[in-house]
């Protein structure tokens, strides 16, 4: 087969994680290479930036769409109606776009990966000129796609109920967790405001309404009432509608001790995990989650949300909290702070159930989807 993949999107190590979506590509096609060495695989890149080099093999061709060097923001009529003339150029016998949209012009054999429907289920975290995006891309799309991979149950579900689509046409297919447990760090190499005096607990991802950080800032301001020794980092960058967070900050007199660190590395990210008392994500919706994954890769225990795709990731190994109610977010704090036994017991079943999430795993059953096809 002639397989061509999108990867716009893809994580780029050198400059910095392209938030959730970028993390699937990258891991996916890094997996996909090592195990199919059969079908030829072209794989389309928007920015010259990018290098493609640990992509390349024999059966895998590099194609950088032509004259984007030195655009900003992608036109209209290039996206959806220049890019599909290019890919028909390579005569693909199936094209995947690992981030929601197929081009509105290309009409060939395709397959789509959805991650979350955020936008549909709560439209108000987001900005209003998605509008388009909504209303027809996303949706012709999942029309026009022959497969559509949910990486959740959860989020399957969404699909057939927002968009009336036959369950035989969605394939659940998660996604996995690199495993960072041997990773070696050089501590002389952690930025210095990294090496934050313990204990704290942790929050990584995007700084945004649907994280739902003021209550959980809010709920950590009732658990200091008894436990002052501790912080709250949060780390990540900051998304749409960030404002309300550190207004909440400054509000509640907690600059010493909800402490925003901005965007981490891979590395910065292992070494903030395995010096954490807990890993804290309250968030009111997730496709999937992948960070409670990488936390229980870590054996770091996990206090989070019960509901969405959460409750399917983790099982029954986290602290659930209704992430609505202040009062059950920081009884979560308290639960796990005041039970060593609990802890440990997250901490060695996190792992176990980790294990189950691989990459190789997720590009096995990738593989399988194009060959029905």
């Amino acid at each position: 087969m002639r397989i061509g993949i999108d990867c716009r999107r893809i994580l780029d190590i050198k400059h910095g994680e392209n938030a959730g979506v970028g993390h699937y590509v990258y891991y996916l096609l890094k997996n996909l290479l090592k195990i199919d060495k059969e079908n030829e695989y072209y794989l389309f890149f928007y920015d010259h930036k990018i290098k493609a080099d640990e992509f390349k093999q024999n059966n895998v061709k590099i194609i950088y769409f032509p004259g984007l060097e030195n655009i900003g923001k992608i036109p209209f009529f290039y996206r959806h109606w220049f890019i599909p003339h290019i890919l028909k150029l390579y005569r693909l016998d199936i094209y995947h776009n690992p981030a929601n949209i197929i081009p509105l012009f290309y009409l060939s054999k395709s397959i789509l990966t959805i991650h979350d429907l955020a936008l549909y289920k709560n439209p108000e975290w987001f900005p209003d000129h998605q509008y388009f995006t909504k209303m027809i891309t996303i949706p012709f799309s999942i029309r026009k796609a022959k497969k559509i991979i949910a990486v959740s149950e959860n989020t399957k579900n969404d699909i057939i109920n927002i968009f009336k689509v036959k369950a035989e046409k969605v394939e659940v297919i998660h996604e996995g967790v690199e495993d960072f447990s041997q990773l070696i760090i050089d501590e002389a190499k952690i930025k210095p405001e990294l090496k934050i005096s313990k204990p704290y607990f942790l929050y990584l991802g995007t700084l945004e309404p649907r994280k739902n950080l003021v209550r959980l800032i809010e709920a950590f301001n009732v658990f200091l009432k008894k436990h002052n020794e501790f912080k709250l980092i949060l780390a990540g960058k900051k998304g749409w509608k960030f404002e309300p967070i550190f207004e909440t900050i400054e509000n509640l007199g907690l600059k010493e001790k909800v402490i925003n660190i901005g965007y981490v590395n891979t590395e910065e990210k292992v070494y903030l995990l395995r010096n954490s008392f807990a890993f804290v994500f309250p968030t009111l919706y997730e496709g999937f989650g992948l960070p409670i994954l990488e936390a229980m890769n870590l054996g770091v225990p996990i206090i989070t949300s019960n509901i969405s795709s959460i409750p399917e990731i983790v099982i029954d190994n986290a602290v659930l909290i209704d992430p609505y109610k202040i009062d059950s977010i920081a009884d979560g704090l308290f639960k796990i702070k005041n039970n060593d036994k609990l802890r440990e017991d997250l901490a060695t079943k996190g792992r176990g159930i980790a294990q189950n999430f691989t990459w190789e795993e997720c590009a096995k059953k990738t593989i399988e989807l194009y060959k029905n096809l």
